[in-house]
């Protein structure tokens, strides 16, 4: 099991500063999570084990990071589905242009020949882009939350909790 350690004073700090509901878990809280899970990109279970001085709900906290979790499967979902729509309008203007290019090179001078070309090839590399360099790192973000976060264990240790493992 991977742990991940979590000292705070308060309960409050896991939250975000402008939630009044503490429903939101806090972006430097996330970002932790998330760079700890990068880091050991095992596939081993993941525990959050909260230290506190202060009371801390496991509850509310465990809802937290479920909607946190939903969210983000959300969010990297519409990212990819946005990515795929450029990829492929990058890649038919592309070819598209080519096509025109080379369809009237013998019409055109060389300098429309060469401007055409340049945007096609240009258009089609920035969809090469997308696919080679975006999507990887969509892939490993999709893979942390969708294996990694999806069984994620709350540990809570405080003096008003157990210490028990609450599984989210």
């Amino acid at each position: 099991m991977y742990t991940i350690k979590l000292q705070v004073e308060k309960e409050k700090e896991l939250y975000h500063p402008f939630d009044p509901d503490d429903t939101l878990i806090s972006d430097s809280v996330k970002d932790y999570i998330l760079d700890r899970l990068k880091e050991n990109n095992a596939g081993d279970e993941v525990q959050i084990q909260i230290q506190s001085q202060d009371s801390i709900d496991e509850d509310h906290i465990r809802k937290a990071v479920l909607n946190w979790t939903a969210e983000e499967k959300r969010s990297l979902k519409a990212e990819h589905r946005k990515n795929t729509i450029q990829q492929l309008w990058m890649f038919g203007v592309g070819v598209l242009f080519l096509a025109i290019s080379l369809a009237l090179e013998a019409k055109v001078g060389l300098v429309w020949y060469t401007v055409l070309s340049t945007i096609g090839a240009f258009s089609m590399w920035e969809a090469a882009s997308i696919w080679i360099i975006q999507n990887p790192k969509l892939r490993l973000q999709r893979r942390i939350v969708d294996r990694r976060l999806a069984g994620i264990r709350i540990q809570v240790n405080a003096p008003t909790g157990e210490g028990n493992d609450t599984l989210v």
